[in-house]
């Protein structure tokens, strides 16, 4: 037996550093993934958690339907979800409105990081779930990265510190932890990654 839907963007390895999500609860009203890209992280959810209503959000989400054998393209022929394709900077949701959002390896992708974190902080309604991963960049790091191939479409750097504005007093943590240089996906450019989980208060 084999999954129906084919692809990964390292979404299980993430799984892994996050426990498999085991502090979810089983069933959850309104969920969203920003920057969900073709493959999401919150497909890795569903052997622990149930949602009710599930938003993918991403600005090529049209793009990702026509990709065969994935899981928004199947999510999408299913009906089984809503499609967004605004920037994070820009998301036309509620404010307090999801119950879980989702934002893993998706900061350094974006025009303006401070008004994402704005934004899926106002969007996660008390007693919801944020989870944050993220590849975290030092001085050094960037001295080496300048100029280097790789840092092409990935204009944004931040460093473990720069959560702190809304990450200290916005939410209860269930998971905060910085892995090592070694323990992450890029050492040679990343000093390390976020790990994020908390409950917004």
């Amino acid at each position: 037996l084999v999954s129906r839907s084919r692809g990964d963007d390292d979404n299980q390895w993430w799984k892994e550093q996050f426990k498999n999500y085991e502090f979810l609860p089983e069933t959850m009203q309104n969920v969203i993934e920003v920057g969900c890209g073709p493959y999401t992280n919150v497909r890795t959810m569903l052997d622990r958690c149930r949602f009710n209503h599930l938003y993918l959000s991403d600005p090529l989400i049209r793009t990702y339907t026509t990709f065969k054998l994935t899981f928004v393209a199947d999510m999408y022929a299913k009906a089984a979800c809503v499609l967004d394709d605004h920037p994070i900077e820009d998301l036309p949701f509620a404010s307090d409105y999801f119950d879980l959002v989702v934002m893993i390896n998706v900061l350094d992708h974006v025009q303006d990081a401070r008004r994402c974190m704005d934004t899926v902080v106002r969007i996660t309604k008390p007693g919801g779930y944020l989870i944050i991963g993220q590849e975290l960049t030092s001085e050094e790091d960037l001295s080496k990265i300048a100029g280097n191939a790789g840092q092409v479409g990935h204009p944004i750097t931040v460093d473990g510190k720069w959560f702190d504005a809304w990450l200290e007093k916005g939410f209860e943590p269930v998971i905060r932890k910085v892995l090592s240089r070694t323990e992450g996906r890029s050492s040679e450019f990343h000093y390390g990654t976020l790990l994020f989980a908390g409950k917004k208060v």
